[in-house]
């Protein structure tokens, strides 16, 4: 299976003590099964990092590994949003080599941001009320690696610039 790694230079070797803290599904390497997605993560990486150029890598993953342990989240329902919630928070001790589910995209990041802020704390049941929230959305699926093990399954292909 191919996976896209938007970033703003050349990562033919992922280094997980790299990376930024606190993202929806904790420390790791993060990756797209969509080039778009991918494409547009490395445009935000220009953004973000101010310097490089806006590359998307491109890995083979072999997903018939079986002694790896995958948590697997089919839609962003409740105990996605309570993942989410306990790695951008710090709260989660990491047990899994890869995590796999929808991608926060801006509005979800928004909503998400809006309920740790507690505005939707008046609610009967709020995290329901956010859920309800992203079913319009077309939230693309991400894969975390986030452990040496998990890394050894990618094998980079190639690398183009946008």
């Amino acid at each position: 299976m191919k996976l896209y790694h938007g970033s703003n230079q050349v990562i033919k070797n992922p280094d997980l003590g790299k990376g930024r803290k606190f993202l929806d599904f904790g420390d790791g390497f993060y990756l797209s099964v969509g080039k778009k997605q991918a494409e547009n993560r490395a445009k935000s990486a220009i953004l973000l990092f101010e310097c490089g150029t806006p590359t998307v890598n491109v890995f083979e993953f072999d997903d018939s590994a079986s002694n790896l342990k995958i948590l697997l989240f089919e839609s962003a329902d409740i105990a996605w949003l309570d993942f989410v919630l306990a790695n951008r928070t710090g709260k989660t001790v990491m047990q899994y080599d890869i995590v796999i589910g929808p991608t926060a995209n801006d509005k979800t990041i928004l909503t998400i941001d809006q309920y740790m802020q507690g505005m939707f704390d008046h609610l009967e049941n709020p995290k329901q009320f956010v859920i309800q929230l992203f079913q319009p959305e077309k939230l693309e699926t991400q894969y975390l690696f986030a452990t040496e093990n998990a890394l050894k399954r990618l094998v980079f292909k190639e690398a183009y610039n946008l």
